[in-house]
């Protein structure tokens, strides 16, 4: 029933998708009956054609569809921005619900040796409680950061980059408006 599946959702006949495997039209009936089952070669033959014969095989689709991609968008980026993609189980088996994320641009090189001036990390802007040894995205003044951050008695934070040229500065976000988190760094994209 899969195969037959397939081949409608492909918009072919029975005798098309024979010819693509090579096979003859009862030939394809029987596949599609399961009075018999199609051996390696047909498969993939009729892969070429677009069948998605993992779905065929297990019942699980190889191919990803539209659905399965979320876009998220680069904070402060341009309004003709479609956003990045990412697959939708990902997110969901690291438990980040899409509205709640955004794109960050690295600038400059402080992040160096772990992130590179125009890198692009994901952000979670449902997780703005600093926790130490985590990074996260700030914004200082007019500033966007991409920074560790270690939590000091009474809440202060300590913000550091990855690169020794920069000095490691403390700030209590409770007290300056100048400072606002973000939210939590959940994963980066590095060129090489």
């Amino acid at each position: 029933m899969r195969l037959k599946a397939e081949r409608q959702r492909l918009h072919m006949t029975q005798g098309e998708l024979a010819a693509a495997g090579g096979v003859s039209k009862t030939s394809q009936v029987n596949y599609e009956g399961g009075s018999r089952a199609p051996d390696a070669i047909y498969l993939h033959e009729v892969a070429k054609a677009g069948v998605d014969t993992a779905f065929v095989i297990t019942g699980e689709s190889a191919q990803t569809t539209s659905h399965d991609i979320v876009l998220i968008r680069l904070l402060g980026g341009q309004e003709d921005d479609e956003g990045h993609p990412f697959h939708r189980r990902w997110l969901t088996a690291k438990g980040l619900a899409p509205q709640e994320l955004c794109i960050v641009e690295v600038k400059g090189s402080s992040m160096e040796k772990v992130l590179s001036h125009g890198d692009h990390v994901l952000v979670n802007r449902a997780d703005r409680q600093p926790q130490s040894g985590f990074s996260y995205a700030l914004r200082q003044g007019d500033e966007l950061l991409v920074r560790y951050c270690q939590v000091l008695p009474g809440g202060v934070l300590k913000v550091s980059g990855a690169n020794a040229d920069y000095a490691a500065y403390e700030v209590d976000p409770r007290k300056s408006s100048d400072v606002e988190i973000i939210g939590r760094v959940v994963s980066s994209t590095h060129e090489w």
